[in-house]
């Protein structure tokens, strides 16, 4: 009952193993470049944005729906309340 596993679950399980190892290096892989591809995009963003700096122009901005306030039309961002759409 007890007895040694035959080599055909040996393998089978061996196959499982595997398949499991590569799918976890795949999806390591793949979240990796997904990383990298963001910190290239804020890394370029950032230099597009001191670029602009030193060339003193002027960045259009538009007011928050709920509270007013001004955030870059470019790349809005929240302002800090709950109830904020940005």
């Amino acid at each position: 009952m007890f007895g040694l596993p035959s080599l055909s679950k040996l393998l089978v399980l061996a196959a499982v193993v595997l398949v499991v190892w590569y799918g976890f290096k795949i999806v390591n892989r793949l979240d990796n470049a997904r990383k990298s591809e963001a910190k290239l995009r804020a890394y370029e963003r950032q230099k597009e944005e001191e670029s602009r700096k030193a060339r003193g122009e002027v960045e259009e901005m538009k007011a928050c729906t709920n509270c007013g306030a001004y955030v870059p039309a470019s790349n809005p961002a929240n302002c800090g309340r709950s109830d904020c759409p940005y």
